[in-house]
């Protein structure tokens, strides 16, 4: 992540985190926030753990088709805050 915003920083290309699995190690969840808070950088999102995810996988099928749970409503919101953002 560190390496991914710093070559966004050294082109002027705005930046955004999402947090994968955000439930699974919290600790470093809080890490990531508060790297993303000292420099400037915003959470976009935190994307809860959840099985589903491998059976959309195994199905073949994106996650928004395969389920109408939490993590296919943080994706959705996800894509909602990012194009207002780019729209801004």
């Amino acid at each position: 992540m560190e390496r991914v915003l710093g070559v966004c920083y050294h082109f002027g290309v705005p930046a955004l985190v999402c947090i994968n699995k955000y439930n699974v190690n919290e600790d470093n969840t809080r890490q990531i926030e508060s790297y993303c808070l000292s420099q400037g950088v915003g959470v976009a999102s935190k994307i809860p753990f959840d099985n589903v995810v491998t059976e959309a996988l195994v199905q073949g099928l994106p996650m928004v088709e395969y389920s109408q749970g939490t993590v296919t409503q943080e994706i959705e919101l996800l894509w909602q805050y990012i194009t207002q953002v780019l729209d801004a």
